[in-house]
């Protein structure tokens, strides 16, 4: 009887043959990333896993650089109408509602495999392009727990591959002005005393005010839909529209929130470039519409971090809800709506409030910087919005990613930045969940003092399902 790969994997996984590793492409299968000879017109083959809604937003955006060709298309809903789009514009390509088949049939006819799918499901298919030997692009957050963002950052070492996280900012001016300001001492870390991000526009997503008291009953599931694919490694719920198109984000099990959503575009150039790495602290308070289902509709986090280098210990504020504004520094001024932050059809989150997403810092000689979402630059407050010079950005976040896959530059949010970066998130989200804060230790990687806090670092109970086991050991 012939076996294909996966099945022949998994069936080894299950009697144990193979003890360090998982996956389909587990122990000797796996492979070490080396590019491909590029020619002189060579393009990257890229394959899509998620193809509506953000998704088409990046595709289209990867094929703007010229730099790669859509060589396969991954959905569990190809029938949506969502998806339609990339469809119509990649006839010729092949489609698939399961990624593991994809790769399987693809497998030698790919270079590079971007995951923009929900937050929970970007960590299956990312492991398993990875221990394949394919350099992977995906979606902020990085994972939707912070022992998934533990694996691919181990995956990503281990097998070498390139890797890139969806925050796109990370490559415009946002980061560049950071990079060098604090390379330059323009902005001295030492004197430091307060870090703050915020997001208080109302929400395209999160239908409930804090309003739920049950999950939403089992419905009949539309034509077309690969519902135990759409799941994943996610506790098992029967098909319903109001997990579906964006609302997933709203429920503990399935999304981030907004600290998710928002933080990887607000706080990512303070969270690196100011070394902050993992809290000791997390405190929640200000909250409102809290439930054990959904995320509240407004709350406000405390993160500290110990103090690094000349760095002093800080915390980092995070604001959410439309009316919980933070206490803004003398001379902070409202800006504009980034161009580069994706607008989604029918969103009116742009006129909900005159304070947009962004950030803001002090420090102790009484000069404060303030900055928007994704690629804003940073101005000090009440300064006119002049700043010093600094290098102007060079490939955009996609092309980045695509000339790594050549091997003609290192990407600049790789997940070895990104994953401290989302297991911040993560730990954010446990204490929105309980709604209660919790010591951290950062060296351990562990809850100190509430084992219920503890274990969800693994995720809801019941994750991984049964049968997705496989992908959880690097």
């Amino acid at each position: 009887m012939k076996l294909d790969r996966r099945t022949f994997v998994k069936s080894a996984f299950a009697a144990g043959v193979f003890p360090c590793f998982a996956g389909c492409a587990s122990g000797a299968l796996a492979k070490k990333w080396a590019p491909r000879a590029f020619g002189k017109g060579d393009k990257v083959r890229l394959a899509c896993v998620g193809i509506g809604q953000q998704a088409w937003n990046d595709i289209k955006a990867f094929e703007k650089t010229g730099l790669c060709e859509v060589t396969a298309l991954c959905d569990t809903d190809l029938e949506g109408k969502q998806c339609a789009a990339a469809l119509k514009k990649y006839p010729k390509a092949p489609r698939f509602t399961d990624f593991r088949k994809m790769l399987d049939a693809m497998e030698g006819k790919i270079d590079a495999v971007a995951v923009m799918t929900p937050d929970f499901s970007h960590f299956p298919a990312l492991m398993d392009a990875m221990r394949r030997g394919l350099p992977v692009f995906t979606e902020k957050p990085l994972a939707h727990t912070f022992e998934e963002c533990e694996l691919l950052m181990q995956a990503a070492a281990k097998y070498g591959v390139p890797t890139q996280m969806g925050n796109q900012g990370h490559s415009g001016e946002n980061y560049y002005q950071f990079k060098h300001y604090v390379e330059t001492g323009v902005i001295d870390v030492s004197k430091l005393t307060r870090l703050a991000a915020h997001m208080n526009n109302s929400r395209r997503w999160h239908k409930w005010n804090g309003k739920v008291s049950a999950f939403p009953t089992g419905e009949t599931m539309p034509k077309g839909i690969d519902w135990d694919t759409w799941l994943g490694t996610a506790t098992y719920h029967e098909y319903s529209k109001d997990y579906v198109q964006g609302e997933w984000r709203s429920w503990y099990d399935f999304g981030n929130g907004a600290l998710g959503d928002w933080g990887a575009h607000t706080m990512d150039t303070m969270h690196r470039f100011f070394e902050l790495g993992l809290p000791t602290d997390i405190k929640i308070k200000d909250v409102k519409g809290w439930n054990p289902f959904v995320f509240p509709m407004q709350d406000t986090l405390v993160f500290t971090f110990p103090a690094k280098g000349r760095r002093p210990k800080i915390d980092l504020e995070w604001y959410e809800g439309v009316k919980n504004l933070p206490k803004l520094p003398k001379g902070h001024k409202s800006q504009g709506w980034n161009p580069d932050i994706p607008t989604a059809k029918g969103s009116t989150a742009k006129d909900a409030s005159k304070l947009v997403p962004g950030k803001f810092f002090c420090l102790s000689d009484g000069t404060a910087w303030q900055g928007g979402s994704h690629s804003s630059p940073i101005s000090r407050c009440g300064d006119g919005g002049k700043v010093p010079s600094y290098p102007k950005p060079g490939s955009n976040h996609y092309a980045n990613f695509l000339l790594a896959v050549m091997g003609r530059e290192e990407t600049r949010s790789p997940f070895s930045v990104t994953a401290p970066l989302s297991e911040v998130f993560c730990l954010g989200c446990i204490a929105q969940r309980l709604n209660r804060g919790f010591k951290f230790d950062p060296v351990a990687k562990r809850v100190v003092g509430d084992a219920e806090a503890d274990a969800l670092l693994k995720g809801s109970k019941g994750t991984p399902r049964k049968g997705w086991e496989e992908f959880y050991r690097v």
